[in-house]
């Protein structure tokens, strides 16, 4: 396998990543010179299809998310969560949108601006490039260029600030402000609708490497690296899910501006003032009253199970009446009401006069919605509620049943978080991070080879989470995402303990080897590999003087292994390296003979015996027969430190000397 080294110091495989060339189309843009944060911008592309259509296929992709449409209707949201130096180009066919005479492509952007669980980085952009063909010969190429028209949708908050640290958008529209039908046949744009400007950046680079200024941190990635690659992955299924029914309602009388609640969480901004906000009507909605003055009426919906997707709703109010969506995965309704009560989790819309649909552009994971609806000057009608579920393609659908009723339960529940949590990317947290890490998620990727038969979300995650490798060798443990990146610098003036978690790029070498044998496909983690080699040699450089790896004092790292269970970061050291010596031994060694790599085989197999040689002459408690984490400082500590992860570890991976596993078995 040839392996090349770029000018940014990264290792990758060459001719690995399928490439994509969307030439002739052009990046293009709101013509400007800087783009704030969480800026929508509407692109408009008309054109004529005189005879029988037969095909029409592309591919698109935008920096930071898109959500394209055909006349009006809707055809796709993208792109997946990538790295930005290889940006994921989303496959589309538009034919079943298309129709003999007008037809309008309508792509709405969003560029974050700042860093999120799914985007770290990145510059401005969308490129599309569609190829039509009809009946008799002949067709057309859509591509994106000066000819489409740009409009800079003011009914969003751009410039807003972020939801939290690692949630971009903090969701606004004002659909009086809204150029409604943009997207049809028929539309006539104004003057505000400007000619898209085109950027000077090739149409195989992604358009975080090109001359467009990102104002805020200043940052353009390497030409030279970077590419557009071909999506590996079908695109998410969406399923229109109804809420099954109105939970609850009540009134919250307001203290102070609404705006001091929602935007700083001040205390005593509101009250709970009563119950019984709602009835149902005879249509099948709900009316509102008491949403008025420093009053509001609040309506609480549910689902029969969590969903991730897009929260949408129907409400017949005056112009003018507001309404903060908040949404929540968890909730004792015993506990309270109210249900904003952390993270931020709501979205705002502003009606115009009559019905209103609206639709949040961002997706969120959630069982209940909480309509909070205030400054209606008049009757209020909701109708409508439920999500847009967004939910991975899977080849086969997991049927495991039991006779027992409540593992049952345990078994569907773990299923519906697993088709929620593995999406485009396997994440921890999909409401609060959506972040990719390898210790927290890759035990799912198991569950989705062996009970979905899927192979190739699990393949892109070795890709995706490999390209997270640092220049100094150690991998920022939840990439592609905004959060470790952040870490870097914190880290150099000692503003967090969080650092890249080495011990998830142990973890990650185990999710390489385990996808090859469960699925006997080694091209998967080719691209990986030469970084997981970069890894190994990262980690010779925090041994210690008695030859073991360190936990402490290794600079911008650091060494996880638990939140709670270790008394002292010192205590981790004998899990952390039986860890690392299994991996060498059980993982990367026979990787490197899968590869036909025999040297380095025996290489990282010998480092690990030394590990494990070393940890047992430093933590071995030949009178208990266990591992004991603070062996070397008992008489410090007042008592010894068992972890049930370093006992297991020894047990898993054969490390107790003489194979002497019952006094690790009984502890």
């Amino acid at each position: 396998m040839a392996a090349s080294i770029d000018s940014a110091g990264d290792t990758r495989p060459a001719g690995v990543m399928k490439t994509v060339n969307l030439a002739p189309a052009k990046w293009i843009w709101l013509p400007s010179q800087r783009t704030l944060a969480n800026t929508f911008v509407l692109f408009r592309r008309s054109f004529t299809a005189g005879a029988k259509i037969l095909s029409a296929r592309g591919g698109i992709t935008a920096d930071s998310r898109y959500l394209l449409t055909v006349n009006g209707r809707r055809v796709q949201w993208g792109p997946a969560p990538s790295d930005p130096r290889w940006l994921d180009v989303d496959g589309v066919d538009i034919l079943p949108y298309l129709r003999e005479g007008e037809n309008v492509i309508g792509v709405e952007a969003l560029y974050y601006g700042l860093g999120d669980g799914t985007s770290p980085m990145g510059k401005p952009g969308v490129i599309c490039n569609i190829r039509v063909e009809y009946g008799g010969g002949g067709g057309e190429d859509i591509v994106s260029d000066g000819t489409w028209l740009s409009y800079l949708d003011r009914a969003r908050g751009r410039g807003h600030y972020k939801r939290w640290y690692l949630r971009s958008l903090q969701e606004e529209f004002d659909a009086g402000l809204h150029p409604y039908g943009w997207n049809e046949p028929g539309f006539e744009p104004g003057p505000a609708w400007m000619p898209a400007m085109v950027i000077d950046h090739p149409a195989d680079k992604p358009i975080a490497s090109g001359p467009y200024n990102e104002y805020q941190t200043d940052s353009c990635v390497d030409a030279g690296v970077s590419a557009l690659v071909e999506r590996e992955i079908p695109p998410m299924r969406e399923i229109e899910v109804p809420a099954r029914g109105l939970v609850d309602s009540f009134h919250v009388e307001w203290r102070r501006d609404p705006n001091d609640w929602f935007e700083y969480r001040m205390p005593g901004s509101f009250e709970i003032a009563g119950k019984d906000a709602a009835r149902e009507t005879a249509e099948g909605g709900w009316e509102l009253h008491g949403a008025a003055g420093s009053r509001a009426a609040v309506a609480t919906f549910d689902f029969d199970e969590q969903v991730v997707g897009w929260p949408y709703f129907t409400i017949d109010a005056p112009a003018g009446t507001v309404v903060e969506v908040i949404t929540q995965e968890s909730h004792d309704p015993s506990s309270g009401l109210w249900l904003d009560r952390h993270w931020y989790r709501w979205s705002r819309f502003i009606c115009r006069e009559g019905r209103n649909r609206f639709e949040n552009f961002e997706y969120e994971s959630l069982r209940w919605i909480q309509l909070h609806v205030r400054n209606a000057g008049g009757p209020v009608r909701i109708s409508g509620v439920g999500v847009r579920r967004r939910i991975f393609d899977w080849p086969n659908e997991a049927r495991i049943k039991c006779g027992d009723k409540d593992i049952q339960q345990v078994i569907d529940a773990a299923l519906n978080t697993l088709s929620n949590s593995a999406q485009e990317t396997c994440v921890d947290g999909m409401g609060r991070e959506r972040q990719q890490y390898s210790g927290d998620v890759g035990h799912q990727l198991h569950a989705v080879r062996y009970a979905y038969g899927e192979t190739g979300m699990p393949a892109r995650f070795l890709r995706t989470y490999s390209q997270g490798l640092t220049l100094d060798g150690y991998f920022m443990d939840c990439w592609p995402a905004y959060d470790r990146l952040a870490r870097l610098p914190q880290r150099q003036v000692q503003a967090t303990r969080w650092g890249p978690l080495v011990d998830h790029g142990v973890g990650f070498n185990f999710d390489c080897w385990n996808h090859y044998m469960e699925t006997g496909d080694l091209d998967a983690v080719r691209e990986a590999y030469p970084r997981l080699l970069r890894f190994a040699g990262y980690l010779e450089t925090i041994r210690g003087d008695d030859g073991l790896l360190k936990v402490e004092d290794i600079g911008i790292p650091a060494v996880w292994m638990d939140h709670d269970g270790f008394r002292m970061q010192r205590h981790k050291r004998c899990s952390f390296n039986l860890y690392t010596a299994a991996m060498l031994k059980h993982a990367l060694g026979p990787l490197c003979r899968a590869f036909g790599d025999d040297r380095k085989a025996e290489e990282h197999e010998a480092r690990g015996e030394e590990l494990e040689r070393l940890a047992v002459k430093t933590f071995w408690d030949a009178s208990g027969g266990i591992f004991v984490d603070n062996l070397p400082w008992l008489d410090d500590d007042g008592g010894l430190r068992c972890h049930d992860r370093t006992l297991a570890m020894s047990i898993l991976f054969d490390q107790c000397p003489e194979g002497d596993t019952e006094g690790a078995v009984a502890r």
